[in-house]
């Protein structure tokens, strides 16, 4: 489909938040799941500014791969419980990947302007006698965002939010801040960074809806300019910021990551996933790009801290050294981009591995990563469905372009995904192509959604909040550059008793 064609497609976000917030969403399995057991005036909820549930839309920021997909819905089912303790009128829980199939709804902004249309009752779901309405509902006030693994205690969501007053623009969330300036956020406010707040998803956050409203109508005005989408929730609080004109982040406190304070009003299952038994090590192909210059002082690094954990690896260059060994490829080296070697690296995989190799990891070779936690990771993925995994960056997805998988954090291939890829007449341009973006482009075209995980780094630890890493069992991260990277690896990644025997994980298969 072409980009004009995707941007018509789109079924909005904040349209359906800011024109249809009166429709009932919950589907009759759902309704049947969930029992009110008691009412709102009764719980305690104190009526400060006298919102209650149906004021509240919570929109939980999915994806369409199974497992998260899954995930997603047993977070909705949890909200609409809750709710039903409350009051019998269930408040609206969106799952962002069933709003657009356009690949750019991850990012958010770019459905705001979008108006519903009747058409969207096909991406909810609609029973006969169900209420749906395209008319905007006075009662809304608030939208709020969590990821699927946020975990929320929906009465003091509530009572937390009745402290703001609706009527004001409000940005609400658990505030990160920069230790230093940093790549992935383009260096700003170098000057001190530490000055601008943006939210961690994994607590939550909330706009009020005459925030959105102005949100919406300055981008039906103007385009967003940046071509690349690299850390959204700093992108998010920039755009709303809009160089002072826009409110900064508050901070709530009761928006938290973990359980440690009796007030919160969200936490983050922040275990790794496992969904059974972990991926066995033989059934993932590990491929570390090199080229005959990082020979001494790379390779020794990736031999010293992870390769162990490997049973199959391979070393892939411009240059044949028996002593590593390497294998060339017959693909010249290049200075930046490297899509010639990694289409190669593809092909070598589905036509001279073994059949039973599921999985194959691309890394540099100066990626860091725990094998053992991918292992764990891996579990939660169907390996016969086309999987492409890592930390998504996006191009131009304002204007109907891409997902990818950044390279540097490692790319995860599914078998059946690279078999796909392979199929197509999708190829690089040229040699020095970069390859992340070349495999973004060419999934994008086969409808072979990208699948996130935060748990994969493109840069390095100091380039991300303490706060932020403190809710993660981090999987990859990448660079040398000013940094011990077996220290790294020894402190954040190196196999621990908790990696072997992780017994909290089991909840993933349990709950599922």
């Amino acid at each position: 489909m072409r980009p004009a064609a995707r941007r018509r497609a789109l079924p909005a976000l904040l349209s359906l938040l800011t024109c249809s917030l009166a429709f009932t969403l919950a589907s009759e399995d759902v309704k049947k799941e969930v029992t009110p057991s008691k009412n709102l005036e009764k719980s305690g909820i104190s009526k400060k500014n006298d919102i209650d549930l149906k004021g509240i839309v919570f929109v939980i920021q999915s994806q369409s791969n199974s497992f998260h997909a899954k995930r997603a819905e047993e977070l909705r089912r949890g909200i609409l419980q809750q709710a039903a303790d409350l009051t019998q009128e269930l408040p609206r829980v969106l799952l962002l990947h069933e709003l657009s199939k356009q690949e750019g709804a991850w990012t958010i902004l770019p459905l705001l302007p979008q108006y519903v249309e009747l058409e969207m009752c096909k991406f909810l779901t609609f029973q006969p006698g169900h209420s749906f309405s395209v008319t905007y509902n006075r009662n809304s006030s608030w939208i709020f965002f969590c990821e699927e693994e946020t975990r929320i205690q929906v009465p003091e969501l509530l009572e937390t939010l009745r402290r703001y007053d609706p009527s004001k623009e409000w940005f609400l969330g658990k505030a990160l801040h920069d230790e230093e300036s940093t790549i992935i956020h383009h260096y700003a406010f170098s000057e001190n960074p530490t000055v601008f707040k943006y939210p961690d998803f994994a607590a939550g956050w909330a706009l009020s809806i005459p925030l959105l409203n102005k949100l919406t109508k300055r981008l039906k005005s103007e385009s967003l300019r940046s071509d690349f989408t690299i850390d959204l929730k700093h992108e998010i609080a920039l755009y709303i910021w809009d160089k002072g004109d826009g409110p900064p982040l508050t901070p709530v406190p009761e928006l938290c990551t973990d359980s440690v304070d009796a007030h919160c009003a969200t936490t983050f299952h922040s275990s790794l996933p496992l969904c059974g038994n972990p991926v066995k090590k033989e059934d993932i192909f590990v491929a570390v790009k090199t080229c005959m210059k990082f020979h001494g002082d790379r390779i020794p690094v990736v031999k010293q801290t992870w390769a162990g954990q490997a049973v199959l690896i391979e070393y892939y260059s411009d240059y044949a050294e028996s002593s590593i060994p390497t294998v060339d490829l017959g693909v010249p080296n290049t200075d930046r981009g490297h899509c010639g070697k990694t289409f190669a690296i593809l092909e070598r995989f589905l036509n001279h591995s073994h059949d039973k190799i599921s999985w194959l990891v691309i890394v540099d070779d100066d990626t860091l990563i725990s094998i053992s936690r991918l292992q764990h990771l891996l579990s939660c993925y169907e390996s016969g469905e086309p999987v492409f995994l890592g930390e998504r960056y996006g191009y131009g997805l304002a204007t109907g372009g891409y997902s990818y998988i950044t390279g540097g954090g490692g790319m995860v291939f599914s078998r059946e995904a690279i078999r796909r890829l392979l199929a197509s007449k999708c190829r690089c341009y040229s040699n020095d192509a970069p390859d992340d973006m070349v495999l973004g482009m060419c999934f994008s075209g086969l409808g072979v959604p990208v699948t996130h995980s935060p748990l994969f780094h493109q840069a390095r630890p100091v380039d991300y909040p303490k706060d932020y890493l403190s809710h993660q069992v981090p999987i990859s991260f990448h660079k040398h550059w000013n940094i011990d990277p077996v220290k790294v690896y020894v402190t954040w990644l190196a196999p621990s008793e908790e990696d072997k025997a992780r017994p909290e994980t089991q909840g993933f298969k349990d709950e599922l």
